[in-house]
């Protein structure tokens, strides 16, 4: 391996370690064993942070089909987040017994580009009106003009998402 590589990946594992070692003991990072899923639920605790609904990430995920729970209505808050190095633009399965789903859309540049929200019922509805399976992928079109969270509940983007300072 010549020595630029083996510098980028030493770098990379290092910098895994250092958040690993730190979001293992962390009460918002510890959940998920993926750590882009960590960093969606960590940006999804924010939002539901600051609307005052007192989120708690859960400490075993297996499962449930839920990653927050909501300490203020009980809500069971699904979290999925989309990458920019993602080049389907499709990630995990929906799936389980969440009431609540919070999806992502990260840039190129580790910023949140879009966040939508959309509760069960909706999503259930507008998926049947569309004729698509109740547990489908999250996709970066559920987050477009005529996606499912544009449609059956809020997406939030350009300035009303950064006031929320997210990522």
């Amino acid at each position: 391996m010549n020595d630029k590589r083996k510098k980028v990946c030493l770098t990379y594992l290092k910098a895994r370690k250092e958040f690993l070692d730190f979001g293992n003991s962390d009460e918002v990072l510890h959940g998920n064993d993926n750590i882009v899923g960590r960093i969606g639920e960590a940006i999804a605790h924010s939002l539901l942070d600051q609307q005052g609904r007192q989120p708690k990430v859960l400490i075993n995920q297996t499962n449930a089909g839920y990653d927050i729970i909501c300490g203020t209505d009980e809500s069971k808050i699904s979290v999925k987040m989309i990458t920019a190095e993602n080049k389907y633009g499709s990630t995990s399965q929906i799936k389980h017994e969440w009431t609540e789903l919070i999806g992502i859309e990260l840039g190129e540049h580790q910023k949140v580009i879009k966040l939508g929200v959309i509760t069960r019922v909706n999503f259930e509805n507008e998926q049947k009106k569309r004729g698509r399976r109740l547990e489908p992928n999250f996709t970066r079109a559920m987050l477009k003009p005529n996606g499912i969270f544009t449609t059956g509940g809020k997406v939030y983007e350009g300035e009303e998402l950064e006031e929320f300072k997210l990522l």
